[in-house]
């Protein structure tokens, strides 16, 4: 049975690196990830400058 969970994964250089970002830290806390859906992309600004790319994404995990 998987179990679906959101997370957030944030970089400072673009989307691509923010997922995988995401993923890996899931890993390396232990879950055994099967597929992950990109469900929202944001930025974020600050003081008139880019500052991070956001992306929430929902994992498969067992």
């Amino acid at each position: 049975m998987l179990r679906m969970i959101e997370v957030i994964g944030i970089s400072e250089k673009g989307y691509s690196e923010a997922v995988q970002t995401a993923v890996e830290q899931l890993i390396s806390a232990g879950e055994r990830i099967h597929f992950f859906e990109v469900i929202e992309q944001r930025g974020a600004v600050r003081e008139g400058k880019f500052k991070e790319f956001q992306v929430k994404i929902k994992v498969a995990v067992e």
